[in-house]
């Protein structure tokens, strides 16, 4: 799948409005030391508090708009909170998978673009497990111009789709979902970018919804969106990714993490400004253009905020997601089941200790 990353651009047309009410396989314990420890140290006040020592957490991508939860739960002090003495935010972007700095040891959990590298990773023997996400709706999709509009599976058919080899596999399982012909639709290899969209080369890209369209607006074109959440093709976006031996041994320190994390982004999503400033400050050594930034900010709330997320709080995933899940990775040719993959267990957990962690948001309304 095609990406934009970091966003550039100026403001989106879709303008998205979050109403918020406040808002491996390590399984030797050496290797998870290197990420924490575990011990007891007394505060100041003389209350107990548990002293997690150093932790990581595994990006998906370089430091920018997209992990500005994180940026603010280190910034305002709820890592610390949550007894840790320093949690590295470690940058991707490069030849190692989030996935497979968790298994290393260096990070209690990572964040995966999407289900399909941890659900092959799963088959092929490793210990990782997803216990939620944080883009619940897909921030991938299908990007086409006001011109000549997909707004819907049904206007798939008759165009032709720039993809990579992943987007092409997207493409042919939702149509074979709907019951249309792979033959329906044209595709062309195209390198990342907007290009072959404003130039005619292709009706469609697949895409990030965070900033293809941005820079669709940025060259002068009206970008017309179809999430592949919408269009029936259930995958989440940085999946948060752990190991099952975590959740046995290490399953306070890992709820402590996710704690902290939540409340950063309950943070993040209170406050665009906020978010963004974070962003900036954390991600100030890839130069990030701030007009891009805020633009790409802006419409993190309509893929993180939905019915589900807003009653049980940010990252959970519903079983029925997971079983969609489930089958649009089969339909990928990853045969996996859900227990093999997910552990809804522990945010459950987080959420039914701490239900002051669900701020009152309301689903995001599109302009």
């Amino acid at each position: 799948m095609h990406q934009i990353r970091p966003s550039t651009g100026l403001s989106s047309r879709r303008r998205v409005r979050s109403i918020a009410a406040i808002a491996a396989g390590a399984a030797i314990a050496l290797t998870l030391a290197a990420c924490s420890s575990s011990t007891t140290a007394t505060s100041a006040d003389s209350s107990e508090t548990t002293d997690y020592g150093s932790a990581g957490i595994a990006l998906s991508w370089i430091k920018n708009y997209e992990f500005s939860g994180y940026f603010l739960a280190d910034q305002n002090g709820y890592f610390s909170d949550e007894g840790f003495s320093n949690v590295d935010l470690i940058a991707g972007g490069g030849s190692t998978n989030s996935w497979d700095t968790v298994l290393a040891g260096n990070a209690l959990f990572g964040l995966a673009s999407d289900l399909l590298g941890t659900a092959t990773s799963i088959t092929q023997g490793s210990d990782l497990v997803v216990v939620g996400a944080q883009f619940i709706k897909s921030p991938v999709g299908i990007v086409s111009l006001s011109g000549d509009p997909i707004n819907d599976v049904q206007d798939m058919v008759g165009k032709t789709f720039g993809v990579d080899s992943g987007g092409k596999a997207i493409i042919e399982s939702i149509l074979t979902a709907n019951g249309l012909s792979t033959d329906s639709v044209t595709f062309e290899s195209v390198p990342s970018g907007i290009d072959p969209l404003m130039d005619g080369t292709v009706d469609a890209l697949v895409g990030f919804l965070t900033n293809y369209p941005i820079a669709v607006e940025q060259a002068g074109g009206d970008p017309v969106v179809l999430s592949l959440s919408d269009a029936g093709f259930a995958q989440v976006g940085d999946a948060i990714v752990t190991t099952r031996d975590t959740i046995e041994n290490h399953r306070d320190e890992l709820k402590a993490l996710l704690i902290a994390s939540i409340k950063g982004w309950n943070d993040a999503l209170e406050s665009e400004d906020d978010l963004v400033a974070a962003a900036l400050t954390y991600g100030a050594e890839n130069d990030l253009d701030e007009a891009g930034q805020t633009a790409s900010a802006d419409v993190v709330p309509e893929f993180m905020l939905t019915p589900e997320t807003v009653e049980n709080g940010i990252f959970t995933i519903s079983d029925d997601l997971a079983a969609e899940s489930i089958t649009s990775l089969k339909a990928l040719g990853v045969d996996i089941s859900q227990n093999d993959l997910f552990d809804l267990s522990v945010l459950q957990e987080i959420y039914q200790e701490n239900p002051e962690l669900i701020p009152g948001f309301t689903v995001p309304v599109a302009d």
